[in-house]
């Protein structure tokens, strides 16, 4: 959203201004347009996928509102104010800062062959595992849901009377009566937070159950809007456990990616630090 707003603010500030409107145009505020295009870039930038006229609609409105603004700024004078030039600079510099960095991150990562390996993740996992304990209860699943009352009753009674449901026992039942199999194969593959299942406020009664599982367990059978929910954990991992790295793989790549950015900098103002010594351009003084 940061992303989202910073953009309309440059659209602001630079967007198209001339008499004749382009033919693409789809708001105005004085002699400045909002184009297509920019209204394009502006939708890439949402956080989730919404519906596609509403968002369009919600970046026009805010786009106007900027732009209005920004003009009425304008108009009292206030790009000639001490304080606004001191801020203006201040964010520019920021601003290019900023786009160096990138620009070196993205070549450093372009000239390495194989910017993150997996051993890199993996040597990083077991650095700093202690510090990856489970700050929430973690649980893994066998669920899934369907229209049909006979078929949910078919998976409910299989799972009540299996002395030992095997993945491939499971897979199958998911195969052949799950709505939504993908969804249903990928509870039973890992362990997911505790709190971020069933968030849905149609779904309390689910989430509700699952609360009072303990591992093993199977839920009674779960009606929701003409829909047959099946439940059972699998196990719950209490906070404090050190996660399996393949539970956490995405998460803990990303971390040794921000590591690996940090030695980039640090690399980067110290070279840049000893060529201005050279030039003599940096000195500290008591």
């Amino acid at each position: 959203m940061k992303r989202l707003l910073l953009l309309l603010i440059l659209l602001s500030g630079n967007g198209c201004r001339q008499e004749t409107p382009p033919p693409d145009v789809v708001a105005r505020v004085g002699q400045a347009y909002l184009t297509r295009d920019e209204l394009a870039r502006a939708l890439q930038l949402l956080p989730v996928q919404i519906d596609s006229t509403e968002a369009s609609q919600q970046v026009i409105e805010q786009w106007i509102t900027t732009q209005l603004l920004y003009q009425e700024a304008l108009r009292r004078g206030l790009r000639n104010d001490p304080e606004v030039q001191r801020l203006l600079e201040e964010n520019e510099r920021s601003v290019l800062i900023s786009a160096l960095l990138e620009r070196i991150y993205q070549e450093e990562e372009a000239a390495s062959e194989d910017p993150l390996t997996p051993s890199e993740v993996q040597a990083y996992y077991e650095r700093y595992k202690e510090q990856l304990r489970l700050r929430e209860p973690y649980v893994r699943l066998r669920y899934l849901h369907t229209t049909r009352a006979e078929d949910a009753q078919t998976v409910h009674q299989t799972l009540q009377q299996a002395a030992v449901v095997s993945d491939s026992l499971w897979n199958a039942l998911v195969a052949q009566y799950a709505a939504n199999p993908e969804e249903a194969r990928l509870l039973a593959s890992r362990y997911f937070p505790e709190s971020r299942l069933f968030t849905a406020t149609v779904l309390a009664s689910l989430r509700e159950a699952l609360q009072r599982l303990r591992d093993g367990e199977l839920a009674p059978l779960i009606t929701i809007d003409g829909h047959y929910h099946i439940l059972q954990l699998v196990e719950r991992l209490p906070a404090g456990t050190i996660p399996e790295l393949r539970w956490i793989y995405d998460e803990v790549a990303q971390q040794a990616r921000i590591q690996a950015r940090k030695q980039i900098y640090a690399r980067l103002v110290q070279r840049l630090r000893n060529e201005a010594r050279v030039r003599g351009e940096l000195e500290l003084y008591p």
